[in-house]
């Protein structure tokens, strides 16, 4: 992955430095007859052959600047909202995919012993699970058997008393839980099948 972002980084440097090479060259049309920055130039040259010293060109700095300017701003425009994000994205495009495209396939190579991973997870979590609620219900069935064998007491003193149209409901007989928990042996083939 280093090695790729150092190609990547070079292959950037290496466009921004054309580009900047471009800057420091006048635009081919820019002096040509009858544009603005011919007249420019030639105003900057009147005043700078004024004198024969360095304080004409000193004071002619600021007309310098803006005839500089005004071939270069376009260039720098150009290379922002065009050239170089083209350069980019080709660079990106042919550098970058490339290697998505074998860790794709290095993804793909791994899913078998991905899934087998997975089926042997959710069997792991399936049997926890299926532990973790036969103890459960084990407490449930105990609290159900405390509990009719104290109607049971009741109700047998309500029968004595006469009073058998009070008598208390008893939950019914716990039904098969080896049975009820192996159905859920399907579930996890099922899941995996699906994945």
């Amino acid at each position: 992955m280093r090695i790729l972002e150092k190609r990547v980084s070079q292959a950037l440097v290496s466009a921004a430095s054309v580009e900047c090479d471009r800057f420091v060259r006048e635009s081919p049309r820019f002096y040509d007859e009858g544009t603005f920055s011919i007249y420019q130039f030639r105003q900057t040259l009147s005043q700078t052959s004024q004198g024969y010293d360095a304080e004409s060109i000193v004071e002619a700095e600021p007309a310098i600047r803006q005839l500089l300017k005004l071939d270069f701003e376009p260039k720098v425009s150009h290379t922002i909202r065009k050239s170089f994000r083209q350069t980019i994205n080709q660079t990106l495009k042919t550098l970058l995919l490339p290697m998505a495209e074998q860790q794709a396939d290095e993804i793909l190579q791994q899913y078998p012993q991905a899934r087998a991973y997975l089926e042997k997870t959710l069997q792991q979590e399936a049997e926890e699970k299926i532990a973790t609620n036969r103890r459960l219900l084990s407490v449930v069935e105990e609290n159900i058997a405390a509990y009719n064998l104290a109607v049971s007491s009741i109700n047998s003193c309500l029968q004595a008393m006469q009073l058998s149209d009070h008598l208390l409901p008893v939950i019914g007989d716990s039904f098969d839980t080896d049975a009820r928990f192996a159905n859920n042996g399907f579930v996890i083939s099922d899941m995996v099948q699906k994945v």
